[in-house]
């Protein structure tokens, strides 16, 4: 199933990051190999459960980023 295979790379790439690292959209789109398309729904989803949390860069705001939570890292470290 492809997007299993996206999901196991962007978890990958996440996982990788250091516990307090910030994942800009576009860096994680190119390390995953995952186009913007699927990428949005699979990070608002994993979003939703609480795994990843949001910010913005101050102070202009201008881009968001992304940071796993402790939650996230244990559930994402699991095998599918």
């Amino acid at each position: 199933m492809r997007s299993t295979r996206e999901m196991r790379r962007l978890a990958a790439v996440l996982l990788a990051g250091a516990a307090d690292a910030r994942f800009y959209p576009e860096d994680l789109r190119r390390a995953a190999q995952v186009h913007s398309n699927r990428l949005y729904p699979m990070l608002d989803t994993l979003e939703q459960r609480g795994w990843l949390t949001d910010g913005w860069d101050e102070p202009a705001k201008t881009h968001r980023y992304y940071v796993l939570t402790d939650e996230g890292r244990r559930e994402l470290a699991k095998p599918l």
